[in-house]
């Protein structure tokens, strides 16, 4: 409907309702039946609605949503409508949230809609769901029951949320993605059911801290590590966790791939894990580990000692030899399990094979190694199983020479080498070449460096010798098991062209980068870096390394260029700086990439606190700007010239600048440079006291900023205006602009930035009686300062002294100590979730 003026605004509580098993409802009853008890199911809603001071939003089909001024409102209204659904015998799910969200003509806007109707999806019938914010605002008023769910990932919702149900009656898991990546294994598990229980038996024992699968490779380790995590999510009810090492190799990284997965800060990433670790019932699978030893140890070593009550489920060739390490040998399939598995994998590709004696030698010559029994298997709908034996049998019998010390790395190595002899030689050509790929790749990086086509790419995956992953609905992405990635590696040596490829592949990820860059710079959202360029994180450090020990001055700088803003959202600002050095030293060309690098290093230098590097570097971007003027254009050189001036302390130069800067911004229609000349000409207007025109400044922003999609600086503006508002003493609305902040910023992947919101979101609530809370956020962040490796600048400094003053005024020493202890523990992505609204009283 337009125009809804009825609709309350500020902090309301959204109902979301639905019918679970409407259609097969439908089915039983008729169309007109159930549109009877359909009516009669609305009736009994709206009244509810009605009586506890709601409002319909919209109906659709059997869904209702409603909107309540009151938290108490929503929750007794769907109490009250769930005892109404008894008699008429329906089961219906709801979801109750509240946020503040965008009120339209139309209705609402925003995150917190959108996150309402996903935590009603996730609940069954006759199940309440609700919202942390909805619960912590009526626990306490009302006579209920809130059973506390956990933590939860709702779909299109980056940070996880916790989730209450109200009453205790029993449900079953709640459809949500229980905080985990495990991949979904292909195919049927067959032929490990006695090892799975013992995995499972361990996993359960509190003494077991570190479990390790060992064995040679292709014997199916990863396979059960999986199914035996997918088998405990009662187990670690914070998640589960796969973390493959194949691609990866320094042992230094290792840390700041399981940071990254966590959702976690990479610098330092060490001891955030463990912290993290040490707070929750986390299991990490850790696959792949032999190619990292010894110095994997180290590395494991340091999370261990304090991971609490979290488990480290590891798949290896070799054990890593720690003291907390329980290691489990794991044995080949049993004769029967091998042949299941066998006949399992051919009726999977279209081959219906029978028991014989042929198939029990065949599956004996074979080790009766899973990966070799799949690989024989992709055979199957050509070759009887007579002639797979008999060509087998030749090849074994080749390779009695000690090629591997393990007998059945020489079968597994026999079978590999098999399956690649009958590929045609196009075929051959792209599995050799699939090798210059590091942690896998899409159809189009395969294309455009490997010279795939689809229908070759397509027998290797059927061939069992590529693997096609990613979940359902998204673009797959392509890459090797780790045994047959060794061996294709070393075809590719072989064939000579391992130069030529690896070139290639540089200089595509080195394109991918510029052209993502490129993207976002014109507009597209801050979140295209992180989507396209994190799954490729593997690649672009292969390629960088590349440029580097090949000379290449051009690739490794044109990397390096590309990836500041990439590197400052996902926090890890050190691993930027270093390609930032190490590209500035490789050529000393005076152009526009050395001042797009310089310019990157101010801002990476800045983020560290060297304060000293960054006016350095500032002055270098903003000389080479004007020094190439003409080939930039106005705007680059005017805002490096601003930026430059702003490191030294000169306002008033900075402000000059930044106004010209908007003005050539506009006639560009640079929509990212717009944005922020006016969040820092707000930030100068801030800090000479001029309130009311930073606020007026960023109030034109934030409507520019969402109509463009750009979160990042949606989220920057949001911040700067609860920090504007805190300086005008506006309290309530510094707590507005703060959590609507709060929404934003998990989009925008920025971990200080949600620091930033918090103190000041901090200060307002201190200042509306909240005391207890801000202690915990001050500890929160005082934990994230540490860590991100960011120090305060000296205006927030003052700040935190300030904030300190307040609550050592309000609170006991010991409260004080108390609650900023429970904020070091939280983590800033739980920490977020404490932004929430503040009713006044």
């Amino acid at each position: 409907a337009m125009g809804r003026p009825d609709l309350p605004a500020g902090t309301v509580t959204f109902l979301f309702t639905d019918v679970e098993g409407s259609t097969r409802m439908l089915d039983a009853l008729g169309e007109s039946a159930y549109a009877d008890v359909l009516a009669e199911h609305r009736r009994v809603l709206r009244e509810a609605v009605e009586r506890h001071g709601g409002l319909e939003v919209d109906t659709e089909g059997d869904a209702i949503f409603a909107v309540f001024a009151t938290a108490s409102g929503a929750v007794n209204a769907a109490r009250e409508a769930q005892a109404g659904m008894e008699p008429i015998g329906l089961k219906v799910r709801m979801g109750l949230h509240t946020g503040t969200p965008l009120r339209t003509d139309e209705g609402y806007v925003g995150m917190d809609v959108h996150r309402a109707a996903r935590i009603a999806a996730a609940g069954h019938g006759g199940q309440v769901l609700v919202s942390s914010t909805t619960a912590a605002l009526v626990e306490g008023i009302l006579d209920l029951t809130l059973t506390d769910l956990g933590e939860h990932r709702l779909k299109d919702i980056a940070a996880p949320e916790r989730l209450y149900q109200l009453g205790a009656e029993e449900h079953p898991a709640l459809k949500t993605l229980s905080p985990s990546n495990l991949p979904e294994p292909s195919g049927t598990f067959i032929g490990r059911e006695a090892e799975l229980r013992e995995v499972a038996d361990l996993l359960a024992d509190p003494s077991v801290r570190m479990l390790t699968l060992v064995g040679p490779g292709g014997l199916g380790k990863t396979r059960l590590a999986l199914e035996a995590a997918a088998s405990t999510a009662n187990l670690f009810p914070a998640g589960r966790w796969w973390i493959p090492l194949a691609s990866v190799r320094e042992p230094s990284l290792v840390a700041a791939l399981i940071a990254r997965t966590l959702g976690l800060a990479e610098d330092n990433a060490a001891e955030e894990v463990a912290r993290y670790l040490r707070e929750r019932r986390v299991l990490l699978v850790v696959d792949n580990a032999e190619h990292l030893l010894p110095e994997l140890t180290t590395a494991i070593g340091e999370l261990m000692p304090n991971a609490g009550q979290s488990k480290l489920l590891v798949t290896s060739r070799e054990p890593l030899k720690l003291t907390e390490e329980r290691a489990m040998r794991l044995p080949v399939l049993t004769d029967t399990a091998a042949e299941e598995l066998l006949i399992a994998r051919a009726a999977e590709l279209g081959a219906a094979v029978r028991p014989s004696e042929a198939l029990s030698m065949l599956v004996r010559r074979l080790d009766r190694l899973p990966l070799a029994l799949q690989l024989a298997a992709s055979r199957l709908p050509v070759l009887s199983v007579e002639q797979v034996l008999d060509r087998l049998s030749q090849r074994l019998d080749l390779f009695a020479g000690p090629r591997d010390a393990d007998p059945r790395q020489r079968t597994l190595r026999a079978t590999i080498e098999w399956s690649h002899d009958l590929l045609s030689e196009p075929e051959r050509a792209l599995f050799r070449r699939m090798a210059v790929f590091a942690g896998g790749c899409t159809l189009e990086a395969a294309e455009a460096i490997a010279a795939a086509d689809l229908e070759t790419l397509h027998t290797l995956v059927e061939r069992s010798l590529v693997q096609r992953e990613g979940e359902p609905g998204e673009a797959p992405r392509y890459g090797m098991l780790d045994s047959i990635g060794h061996f294709a590696s070393e075809r590719l040596g072989e064939s000579g062209e391992r130069d030529k490829f690896a070139a290639r592949h540089a200089a595509w990820f080195a394109d991918l980068a510029a052209r993502v860059d490129e993207q976002v710079r014109a507009g597209e959202p801050e979140e295209r870096w992180i989507a396209l360029l994190t799954p490729e994180l593997e690649n672009l450090r292969a390629a960088f390394s590349h440029g580097v020990e090949n000379g290449k001055a051009d690739l490794v700088r044109g990397i390096a260029a590309s990836l500041p803003m990439f590197w400052v959202m996902r926090g890890q600002v050190a691993e930027g700086r270093r390609w930032i050095e190490q590209a500035l030293a490789i050529d000393p060309s005076e152009d526009v990439t050395r001042r797009r690098l310089y310019s990157g290093l101010g801002v990476l230098s800045y983020m560290q606190g060297d304060y000293a590097a960054a006016t350095v570097a500032g002055d270098e971007a903003a000389a080479l700007a004007i020094q190439l003027g003409p080939a930039e254009g106005r705007f680059v050189a005017l805002k490096e010239k601003a930026r430059a001036a702003m490191l030294h302390d000169d306002l008033q130069a900075a402000e000059a600048l930044f106004e010209e800067a908007l003005v050539a911004a506009t006639d560009d229609d640079n929509g990212v440079g717009m944005s922020s000349c006016r969040i820092n000409l707000a930030f100068i207007a801030n800090r000479t006291g001029r309130h009311e025109r930073a606020r007026q400044l960023l109030a034109d922003n934030l409507p520019f900023v969402r109509s463009r999609g750009q979160a990042r600086c949606e989220a920057t503006s949001l911040v700067s205006l609860a920090e504007t508002s805190t300086y005008l003493r506006q309290p309530a609305q510094a707590i507005d602009f703060a959590v609507a902040a709060a929404e934003v910023a998990p989009r925008a992947a920025d971990a200080l930035l949600m620091v930033e919101n918090m103190r000041w979101y901090g200060l307002a609530a201190a200042s509306l009686g909240e005391h207890e809370r801000t202690a915990r956020l001050l500890g929160v962040c005082e934990q994230a300062e540490e860590e991100l490796d960011a120090p305060l600048e000296p205006f927030e400094e003052d700040l935190r002294q300030q904030l300190l003053a307040a609550l050592r005024h309000a609170l006991t020493e010991e409260r004080l100590d108390a609650s900023r202890a429970e904020g070091r523990a939280l983590g800033v992505q739980a920490a977020n979730g404490l932004v929430t609204p503040i009713v006044p009283g």
